[in-house]
């Protein structure tokens, strides 16, 4: 095997991974937006899924770039990567809203599966991947440490004054 067939299977089950903690994202954000009471955090959940709804996209279109022309099995999971996402997204409580301590709660998890993508990402960087597969990871990487300082900031706010920051959309990356 070539090194860049290496690169390129290397990056593929780092993207097929990615995929599916991405997908973890967007049920989490979108299960947590229907539980929320107060508009801006039902905002800041919608928001924050939908980014993950694009990153979902990023990492397909790229596997999609990977895949051309080449005759591959699918990629495998790295496992290890996977152990980051916790078995349930959260338990929903009866009726459609949380308590603010299960609103905690579930920033908390929040994120921790943040901290993790990010570390996932990280040391994605450091194998053998294909060039323009690192500048996806390195640009997903920088997108969910936003996602995780916003997390702190509503957690930070719920704690203090019981209810939601929000979101004010910035340019990312």
């Amino acid at each position: 095997m070539d090194d860049a067939t290496t690169k390129r299977d290397m990056s593929a089950a780092v993207l097929r991974t990615a995929l599916a903690i991405e997908e973890f994202g967007i049920n989490f954000y979108s299960e947590l937006s229907a539980c929320v009471a107060d508009e801006r955090g039902k905002a800041l959940m919608r928001s924050l899924g939908n980014d993950e709804k694009e990153h979902s996209r990023i990492i397909r279109d790229e596997m999609a770039r990977l895949s051309v022309g080449k005759d591959t099995a699918e990629p495998g999971l790295l496992m290890e990567y996977l152990e980051i996402l916790p078995s349930k997204v959260f338990v929903k409580p009866e009726g459609s809203c949380l308590t603010l301590e299960d609103e905690i709660a579930a920033l908390q998890k929040g994120i921790d599966v943040e901290m993790n993508s990010i570390k996932m990402y990280q040391d994605a960087l450091t194998k053998a991947i294909d060039p323009k597969t690192e500048v996806t990871i390195e640009e997903l990487a920088r997108w969910e440490w936003r996602h995780k300082e916003i997390l702190e900031e509503n957690m930070r706010n719920l704690k203090l004054e019981g209810s939601w920051y929000g979101y004010s959309p910035i340019l990312e990356g």
